[in-house]
């Protein structure tokens, strides 16, 4: 009898391109190597103290049993009053659970919702685990193609074009979007909400980056616009903003039937999120950071200024101020065009001969750019720079 063998849906999932690209700066840094990595989007700040402090509280009087598979009961209450009080979404205790990082809410949601063969629309640039995932629920992924030219947000018209076009039944929003850091007007967000009424979509909506923001610009959820709630399942959490990377924690909030569906499948997949990890985020919620966070946004606007005006100089790239997040989606098509090379040759020559790790934007489905990640000090980013500048320079 022949041994187990990996099914078909499995071969069709890769590697996340970004954990590849920073496992493998790693192993090169590991043989001696000075390799500077802008691949991964996990800040260069420690978890803030009262937070890894409650962690630490919580092995030292022994919480470390099971809990509910939707989580804690006080954490979900508290999250619920959290992003009320962060971003304006109206859910209770019970439209609201606690997963093992925005992965795991992501795909808890997908695998409550689709159905097989259900077409589901992802707008390029996207995160590079959003077509895996819709996969992995007997989705079928739909690219809707970047729109550079429009600061990377689609507008309504394309995605009911789409809709249509497909059949589809769902659609995944990243707002502030990884890798681009586009960050939707009001106005704009609405329109795509009406977009989404106007055929059935159900609507994903990864908010992560939610408190990351620049220049001014205003994160709206789509849960909390006319026409929203209904149909959006919210992801959220402290895993970028308070450096909580790897607690693997996140919010799911949504219709309560969907949130119920969730924590089943949950209940079988994991039993429930790490106990130690509630706790320290039972105290995010609790415990404002305000000065923590201004000083990591005021580090964060530095480097995104600095990147701004240090490749303003350098032939062949070009960089669209990005409004969110922590990254810089780099225009690399005139350079490639010059060098005879696509994104992925570039990236592969700046780690091989220049030691400067990127990733490729054939990865989120817009070739011909790379991605920086600027979530690390700015001496490495002034390196980075540098190295970015002798390869475009190079003969």
């Amino acid at each position: 009898m022949a041994g187990p063998v990996p099914n078909a849906r499995s071969r069709r999932i890769e590697e996340s391109a970004t954990l590849a690209i920073t496992a493998r700066a790693a192993a090169m840094k590991r043989r001696g190597l000075d390799v500077v990595s802008l691949g991964a989007g996990e800040p260069d700040f420690p978890t803030p103290g009262p937070i890894a402090a409650a962690g630490i509280r919580a092995i030292e009087q022994g919480k470390t049993r099971y809990t509910a598979a939707a989580g804690l009961p006080e954490l979900r209450t508290a999250g619920a009053d959290w992003l009320r009080a962060t971003f304006g979404l109206d859910h209770g205790p019970a439209e609201v659970m606690v997963c093992a990082g925005a992965k795991a809410a992501l795909h808890m949601a997908l695998d409550a919702t689709v159905e097989p063969g259900d077409r589901v629309l992802i707008l390029a640039p996207y995160w590079v685990s959003y077509p895996a995932l819709v996969t992995m629920a007997d989705g079928v992924p739909v690219v809707v193609p970047p729109v550079p030219e429009r600061g990377f947000v689609h507008d309504a018209d394309t995605i009911a074009a789409a809709a249509r076009q497909h059949g589809a039944r769902g659609l995944i929003l990243n707002y502030p979007n990884n890798p681009s850091g586009a960050v939707p007007t009001r106005a704009q967000l609405q329109a795509i909400v009406d977009a989404a009424r106007a055929h059935d979509l159900w609507l994903l909506s990864d908010e992560i980056y939610g408190s990351l923001l620049y220049d001014g610009a205003e994160h709206v959820s789509p849960a909390t616009l006319p026409g929203g709630r209904e149909r959006t399942m919210v992801v959220s959490g402290f895993t970028k903003s308070h450096t909580m990377t790897g607690w693997r924690t996140s919010f799911l909030a949504a219709p309560q039937a969907v949130i119920d569906a969730c924590s089943r499948i949950q209940s079988q997949v994991l039993g429930n999120p790490c106990t130690i990890s509630q706790e320290a985020m039972l105290e995010a919620c609790r415990t404002p950071l305000p000065a923590e966070h201004a000083a990591r946004m005021q580090a964060f606007g530095e480097r995104r200024a600095f990147l701004l005006e240090a490749l303003a100089g350098v032939p062949g790239l070009a960089l669209e101020p990005p409004r969110g997040a922590f990254y810089a989606l780099v225009d690399a098509r005139e350079l490639g065009r010059r060098r005879g090379l696509d994104d992925v040759a570039m990236a592969e020559q700046l780690l091989e001969r220049h030691l400067l790790a990127v990733v490729p934007g054939s990865a989120f489905a817009i070739p011909g750019f790379l991605r920086l990640s600027y979530a690390v000090s700015m001496p490495e980013l002034q390196q980075a720079v540098t190295r970015l500048r002798d390869f475009a320079e190079a003969r």
